[in-house]
């Protein structure tokens, strides 16, 4: 084989695994992908009766970090000692650190426990012994069992009428709409003087403003992101 065709088999091979890296992303409806993670959530394990007590321990190693954050949750990364199902929060926590950084947004209190919110996603929520961490619909069905009102959707064109009707938001989005192998985050977004905040967005704890969830879209990772599902919460 001559080096022009070892060039376009080498190209060739290279769109075939950009296709794969972006077909979820870009050729699977975000129904699709919810109804998916709502069915891992029914049949994955959900016993993990180790963890409530490290994570009560070792909770208490963060409590003077998150008042520096202003009560809210903003280092995933940090804690590799509090677990969710088989892996780590650091892995995996981003849709429960959202949780807790939104009931914080809505009642400017920690009521509930970080190890306590853990432990109930863990019974009903987690995706694959925490693998693929929690599906979203049961983030939308946890509020409601704690007696809040929501607005959810999956079409990105209502995101921005949600997020000015209802006072907290999480939204769960593809990192990379062109490479699934670099997962899904979600993130709890505020909103002051009509600007919108994301939560928990990586490693850098700077709230970069947004004008709009379509504006956030349009710039958060450069650009790069695709949306999949938001939940807007009511004040009670």
């Amino acid at each position: 084989m001559g080096n022009n065709e070892i060039i376009k088999s080498n190209q060739r091979e290279e769109n075939n695994i950009n296709f794969f890296k972006s077909l979820i992303p870009q050729k699977i409806s975000n129904g699709t992908a919810l109804s998916f993670f709502d069915f891992l959530r029914k049949i994955s394990f959900h016993n993990f009766p180790n963890n409530f007590q490290k994570n009560t321990l070792n909770f208490k190693n963060y409590t003077k970090q998150i008042s520096s954050n202003n009560g809210y949750i903003e280092d995933q990364h940090n804690y590799t000692d509090m677990y969710y199902g088989n892996k780590t929060i650091s892995f995996c926590g981003c849709e429960i650190i959202a949780v807790y950084n939104a009931f914080y947004d809505l009642t400017g209190k920690h009521d509930i426990s970080f190890p306590e919110m853990i432990n109930d996603f863990e019974k009903d929520g987690i995706v694959l012994s925490g693998f693929f961490g929690t599906a979203p619909k049961a983030i939308d069905d946890y509020f409601k069992k704690k007696g809040f009102k929501t607005l959810c959707s999956s079409k990105k064109e209502e995101y921005d009428e949600i997020a000015e009707r209802t006072d907290a938001i999480i939204l769960t989005l593809y990192n990379d709409k062109y490479d699934i192998f670099n997962m899904v985050h979600t993130v709890n977004i505020t909103k002051k003087d009509n600007k919108y905040f994301v939560h928990n967005n990586g490693y850098n704890s700077f709230l970069e403003p947004y004008d709009s969830i379509s504006d956030l879209l349009s710039r958060i990772n450069n650009g790069n992101s695709k949306d999949i599902f938001l939940i807007g919460i009511f004040k009670n």
